[in-house]
């Protein structure tokens, strides 16, 4: 056997297996990193329930607007508006809502609740019923603190949004590098698996030369 053969089936077999073993390890725990990443940037998310409180204290710090002796456009509903008629028709309105849901204003809060997911939009109506009977028994100007609300559910839905079209990208890159660690590990599991075969196969090899050379014995008349 030559020094290349020797180095050969010794040196260079064993470093290729402890390379191999090496980047299958180093693969199985990216694989299980890059799953453990995946699985909290999918439970990450954007709360984007508002509260009462949150609306309010701000506008305890603003002056209250002086009545100036006229009705506000659109408090009030028509008299023969039925429930049929108004745009928030199908929804339960809170009670302390349902004196500022009406005539114009109504339409107004269904625009806003178009833009809401259907699931959200009564948890959405039941918020702002919240908000309301808040700003009334804290003396605030009521449709400033309705008009605060919308704009900070409006935000919260954006927000929720983009954060939503981020995670959905984030995991399109976990899973790829998922399956090229998979595809990395199968890989070199290949190579182990052929260099076992090699390691298991070589006595075998180097005995059929030997017996081949043997001379056959002949049979002879005693």
């Amino acid at each position: 056997m030559s020094v290349i053969d020797g180095f050969e089936r010794k040196a260079l077999f064993n470093i290729t297996r402890a390379v191999a073993l090496v980047c299958v390890t180093v693969f199985l725990l990216a694989i299980v990193g890059t799953v453990i990443f995946g699985v909290s940037v999918w439970q990450d998310h954007v709360d984007t329930r508002v509260s009462a409180q949150e609306i309010v204290e701000p506008l305890k710090q603003t002056p209250a607007p002086q009545p100036d002796g006229q009705q506000t456009q659109g408090t009030q509903p028509p008299a023969e508006q039925g429930a049929a008629q108004s745009p928030l028709a199908g929804y339960r309105i809170p009670f302390a809502l349902q004196k500022y849901a009406s005539g114009d204003n109504a339409q107004i809060i269904r625009n806003h609740l178009d833009s809401v997911p259907v699931a959200d939009r009564q948890a959405y109506l039941d918020e702002l019923g919240a908000v309301v009977a808040s700003a009334e028994a804290s003396k605030v100007d009521v449709f400033e603190a309705i008009n605060s609300y919308m704009k900070t559910k409006s935000e919260r839905y954006t927000e929720a949004a983009a954060k939503a079209a981020e995670k959905w990208q984030t995991l399109k890159m976990v899973a790829a590098g998922t399956a090229t660690g998979l595809l990395l590990v199968a890989l070199f599991s290949l190579v182990l698996v052929l260099l076992a075969i090699e390691r298991n196969t070589r006595p075998l090899r180097q005995a059929t030369p030997s017996v081949a050379g043997q001379p056959v014995a002949e049979v002879s008349q005693a």
